[in-house]
This record gives C-alpha cells, structure tokens and sequence, in this order.
C-alpha cells in the first residue's frame, strides 16, 4: 500500500533523530518537522533497561507533537550482514533454501533473534542474498522503548539498506561506488553497483578517537568528545585521527578484496563519507590518500525539499548523521521493493490487523449499507406472511385436533395388531411343538429300542434371526450283545435315525453328534437339532 506520510527515527549509538516526511512531487521527499536528540554513549555505561532511550524518545515525541506508526533505522551495532550465495529456485522453494543458509550462517539460534532477507543481485544461475538479524532482546527493548514513548513501530530498517537508498537519491552515477557512515560504535561500508549492492558492519566508530583521546591526552569521556570536535584542538586530535584512518583504510582494502573474491565486484571509483564520525577534520583527505581514491562528503539533504516547520530542527546542522533517516523515508514513501524488516513477529502480526483494519470496516459497511433495503423489505414480507399464518392457524386449529385424534386411533390399532400377530405366532409354535413330537415319536419307533432322556433348549428363542436349537440326548439298546460293547449295526441304526429327524419337515440341520458307547450293551448319543424357521417353534 503506497504511503502520502512516514515518519522515520534514526537510533544511532550516540543520538536519535526524527523526520516526518511527505511526497512533494517528481519523486521527491519533503522534510515536514525534524528533531534531535543526543544519547549517552559511553563505553562500560551503556543503557540496558532502556530509560535512557525512553527518555530520549519522549523528547523528541513532544518537539515534533507526533504520535503513532514508525519507521525505525536500527543502530548498525545490532545488526550482523551477511552476503550468501544460494541457486536460482522458485519462490515458493527459495523461503526454504534461504532459512537453510541462515541457520548456518547466523551464530545464534533463529529462535533468539529477528532475521529477514532480500535479493541484493543475480546471475543466470545464482541470486546473491542480503541477510541481516538482530538479536530478540535488544530488538524488544528498543520496541518497548518506542511503545512507551507513544510511538507505535511499524518497520525495523537495518541501515545498509536505508544507506543504500540515500545513496541511489543523491547520486546520479552509474559508476561503482563506495559509502562510508561512521556512527558512534560501528561503521556501515556499502558497496554499490549499478545492478546490485554489498555492505560490511565494522566494529570501527567514532569513540574509537575519543577512547585515544581519554588515554593520550588523560581525560574523561565527555571531555573528549569536545576536544575531538573542536577546530582548536586539531593538533591534539591528529594522531589520533591518523591511526583511526589508517585501521579504516586497512578495513575497506580488506573488504574490497573479500567482495572481489565473493562475487567479481568492481573497484569503486570514489568514497561518500558520511555519519557522525565524517565530522573529522581531515579523515576525508586521509583516507583519500591511503586509498588513492576520491572521497567526498555526501549531503543526504541535497534534493530534499525542507518545509519552515522543519528549519527549527536545524537539519542542515545535523546532515552529516541523516543520511539513513532519508533512505529509510526514500524506502517508505517512493521505493516499490519489499524493504527488509526486522519487525518482532508479534508487533508483525499487529501490523497486519492494524492495515487490514480500515478495509474491514468499509467491507462491514458495505455490507451493512447493502443489507439494509433487502431487510426491510423481508420483513415487511414477513409481517403479512404472519398476518396470513394467523388466519390459516384459525382456520385449521380443528383439523389439527381431528388429525391427532386419528393419529391415536391409528397408533392404537396398530398395537392391537401387534398383539394379534404375536398371539397368532403363540398359537402356531404350539402346533408345531406337538407336530415336532409326534414326529419324533413316530421315526423313534420305526428304528426301535431307542429311547430319549433329554431334551432342552439350546439357544434362546427371543434370539432375532437365529432358529431355535434344541439339544437332545438318548439310548439305543443293542438286543444282540447286551454285555458286550455296541455293534456296528447299532451306529447305523443310530445314524439312520438322525438322518430321518433331518428330513422332518420341523428340523433344517442336525449338529454335534456324539455318541458313547461305554456301557455295554447300550448306546448314548448326544445331538443338536436345529428347527426349521419355516416352522418356528
């Protein structure tokens, strides 16, 4: 969603600054209010709970009367680069391969830090990634200093991009060239290309002078601070600046060298010298010298349209340490790219709801708006649609109560149907339980000398589905060897039998036969019969 006002804070190490900005046309920006704040910056006494910063912050809110969303450019200190190298892979992929290579490139757990990435160049089979991270807790001290001070983050900024952008504005070349911010404790060094970009943190700042200084000259922080930037003091602040220098210049051969190792990078062809640390008398020269190339100073302002409500702030006072406030406004308001953020995820996801928010209510009331003829007309539909129920109900009350009536009647006749049927199945089954024993007796005295002694159920015969079973047991007398064990005639005998009970037309199987013929003389056989449901009994 494009932007008509931004504003942006610069946390640097040592001083916060905050730009209110508007588009003023043929892509430029304009400077609406600026203020500055300095911060204590004193190496061993650095402000971990954060009140400083607090303090600063509300300071600056009640100069520039703003509260509310927030661009951030975080301090370079925090922030750790990285260059990786990783295949030319869809998007869908490459969100995998890249958190890959975080994982092995950033020396912490990703869990403990704020990480993002962007696509800084690429080649027909290689894209060329910028990752940046920050650890949490610095991240959410700093978000809750913002949010106390009545400030509302919005975007974390890492400051090799927002420099990266100043950078892009001011200078029309297509040349390579190099830009130095010398903050407090760290120094951003980008490397730009017409077709893509590199950038170093070095542990190398300003206070580097100022620690020389304490120890050569035997003073205090603050003291030193002063002389350093006193025109009356250059003689005492020049051998300190000539070793500053020199260890920079070491630092950007150093880099230069790992950027042409990395990825072919070209030499730059001049030096923009900006940050705190530019105010030194006679570093641009020193480090032209060194590195044979030519520096400049770069003035983030130039082209930057400065409104009388911002003059106050005196900017151009202060436009050695602004270039990345005007980038990160450059990235907010007129670039098109998906800028890094190092945004905690919480504040992430707050931010979401909060861009959702004003189309949710026009989507509400839309559909409110839209709503309210249909409603109105469905319920004058349904008032006469009531009005006309009434009258029906009127009407057909009586009917209902003779519809009940027969309702009853019906359910009573149905039961008394019930009950005739499972008569008529009683009667039935006592038919069928004599026929069964008649049937019985009548193929037991066709075989002879056979008798039953037991006969009892088998199954339930409230059992649905299942034929009643019937377990039988009885003896067959063998005449011809009364003291001897069974003949085989007395097993066919007994085996004729059961296959005459199988063809009852009360019985559909016989089961189980055994038979015992330890006694001698007689037969014992045990069966069970199976009724036929044909003929239930």
């Amino acid at each position: 969603m494009s932007l008509s006002r931004a504003a942006v804070i610069d946390c640097g190490a040592s001083h916060l600054a905050i730009g209110l900005f508007t588009k003023a046309g043929r892509g430029r920006l304009k400077l609406e209010q600026f203020a500055s704040e300095p911060l204590a910056a004193e190496p061993g006494h650095e402000d971990e709970g954060g009140e400083g910063l607090v303090r600063a912050l509300g300071a600056l809110r009640s100069r520039v009367k703003y509260r509310g969303p927030v661009a951030v450019v975080l301090p370079g200190h925090l922030v750790l680069t990285k260059f990786i190298r990783t295949p030319r892979v869809d998007a869908a992929k490459r969100e995998k391969v890249v958190r890959f290579e975080a994982q092995q490139n950033i020396p912490y757990a990703l869990n403990d830090v704020v990480w993002d990435h962007a696509v800084t160049g690429e080649t027909d089979l290689d894209l060329e990634v910028m990752l940046c991270a920050a650890k949490l807790d610095a991240v959410e001290t700093l978000c809750r200093a913002l949010e106390q001070a009545g400030f509302i983050p919005q975007a974390l900024l890492p400051p090799a991009p927002a420099l990266g952008a100043a950078v892009r504005a001011v200078t029309a070349s297509s040349a390579s060239a190099l830009a130095l911010s010398i903050g407090a404790r760290s120094t951003t060094l980008l490397l730009t290309e017409p077709a893509r970009q590199q950038s170093r943190t070095l542990t190398l700042g300003g206070q580097s002078v100022t620690q020389m200084l304490v120890e050569s000259q035997d003073c205090d922080f603050a003291e030193a601070e002063a002389l350093k930037l006193s025109d009356r003091s250059q003689a005492l602040v020049a051998p300190a600046m000539e070793a500053f220098a020199m260890r920079l210049a070491q630092e950007i051969t150093r880099s230069m060298l790992h950027f042409r190792r990395q990825s072919a990078s070209a030499s730059p062809g001049e030096v923009w010298l900006t940050g705190g640390g530019a105010r030194l008398t006679g570093l641009g020269e020193t480090l032209a010298a060194k590195l044979n190339i030519p520096v400049r100073t770069f003035d983030p302002l130039q082209g930057i349209e400065i409104a009388h409500t911002a003059a106050a702030g005196d900017p151009a006072g202060h436009a050695a340490t602004l270039a990345e406030l005007v980038g990160a406004a450059q990235i907010r308001l007129l670039d098109t790219a998906t800028a890094l953020n190092l945004l905690l995820p919480r504040l992430r996801r707050q931010e979401t709801t909060r861009r959702r928010q004003p189309w949710l209510f026009a989507a509400i009331a839309l559909t409110v708006a839209a709503l309210v003829p249909p409603l109105w007309h469905y319920r004058s539909l349904a008032l006469e649609t009531q009005r006309k129920s009434a009258e029906v109900a009127a009407v057909i009350a009586p009917l209902r109560a003779r519809e009940a009536q027969n309702r009853a009647n019906l359910q009573r006749l149905e039961e008394t149907r019930r009950q005739l049927a499972a008569l008529q199945s009683v009667h039935g089954r006592r038919g069928n339980w004599v026929g069964l024993l008649a049937d019985l007796q009548e193929r037991l005295v066709k075989v002879e000398d056979v008798w039953l002694e037991r006969m009892q159920l088998a199954s339930s015969p409230g059992d649905p589905g299942a034929p009643l079973r019937i377990a039988i047991s009885g003896r067959m007398l063998d005449k011809t060897n009364p003291l001897a064990n069974v003949s085989p005639d007395i097993y066919q005998r007994v085996t004729a039998l059961l296959g005459s009970i199988v063809d009852s037309p009360y019985v559909s199987a016989v089961e189980n036969e055994r038979f015992d013929n330890r006694q001698p003389g007689i037969l014992h056989f045990d069966f069970v019969l199976v009724a036929d449901p044909a003929r239930p009994l």
